[in-house]
């Protein structure tokens, strides 16, 4: 068994948030999150609504692919569904059905709202418990759908969003990455799946979030999944895909594709990235025999680290 120390993951990613810190190898960090269910066979709808399940299972899969991260949350609709969107668990990744009342960007107060989602609770006390349980390094990522995404699920595709719809959106993630950053979560990663309509509105909401993890010492990051932005607001973290990685001279992240297939060549091109994830959550069936393999390979890009 090997003595080696654990590498300060926890710190590197505060570092990283705090835009200070020496270059390092990358923290890989892909969104496994319902492949996770395997380790119990049943589906991922039933593991990922109980906070005890879902904790077994991440650490087992952790352990038998040799990663130091886990992923605690990812965007399946959990924050929609707890504000009141109609999604459908049983299909992986769920989806949204039925918008929600135009009437929820009134929120004000979330304190009670996430509990509506049974996948959500589950995952603040699954992090909650892993932060208090886990020795050693592992990072504990929560990744959510970013604003623009989390506007679309909940008042559809062709909605037309006003500024108040943003600072909604602001609002109501940022409350959410509080409870994650309480309960013990590293990092938060916002995934978007498109862009915004409006640029100026959406760079005030992830702003209103970010202020939200710099208090509690943990960073923002933003990755985009098949898209890609003009210009990356300055107040989160950005997480380009490596076409695009050279562009960044701060302190950053990477986006690489949720295909186990592609990660062999990450070992020696992952450029300065301080961090890589998936900006979706890898297919639930992919196999953990496939999965070892290619965590494996991706994995020496953090042997020098």
């Amino acid at each position: 068994m090997s003595t080696a120390p654990a590498i300060p993951w926890r710190r590197r990613l505060s570092e990283l948030g705090r835009d200070v810190g020496k270059p390092h190898a990358p923290l890989f960090a892909p969104l496994l999150y319902g492949v996770a269910a395997q380790i119990e066979a049943l589906p991922p709808a039933e593991v990922t609504a109980d906070p005890t399940r879902l904790g077994k299972c991440l650490g087992e899969l952790r352990r038998a692919l040799g990663t130091h991260s886990f992923v605690v949350a990812a965007p399946t609709a959990m924050e929609a569904e707890a504000l009141g969107a109609e999604v459908d668990r049983e299909t992986w990744p769920p989806r949204v059905l039925g918008s929600a009342s135009r009437g929820v960007i009134e929120l004000a107060d979330f304190d009670e709202v996430w509990s509506r989602s049974e996948a959500l609770a589950a995952s603040i006390e699954a992090t909650r418990r892993l932060a208090k349980t886990q020795s050693g390094e592992p990072a504990l990522l929560a990744a959510l759908t970013g604003p623009a995404s989390l506007l679309a699920e909940l008042l559809g595709e062709a909605a037309v969003l006003d500024a108040a719809a943003y600072e909604f959106a602001g609002r109501a993630l940022a409350a959410l990455a509080r409870q994650y950053a309480q309960a013990g979560a590293s990092a938060i990663l916002l995934c978007e799946r498109q862009l915004p309509g409006d640029v100026a509105a959406w760079s005030g909401t992830l702003n209103t979030i970010a202020n939200i993890a710099r208090f509690h010492r943990i960073p923002a990051l933003l990755a985009f999944d098949g898209c890609t932005p003009l210009e990356w607001p300055s107040a989160v973290i950005a997480c380009p895909a490596p076409e695009h990685e050279a562009a960044h001279d701060k302190p950053h992240g990477l986006t690489v594709a949720a295909d186990p297939a592609s990660w062999a060549d990450l070992a020696g091109n992952t450029g300065s990235a301080r961090a890589v994830f998936t900006a979706r959550e890898v297919d639930a069936d992919a196999s953990i025999e496939s999965l070892t393999e290619a965590c494996e390979a991706a994995l020496d890009m953090e042997r020098d680290a």
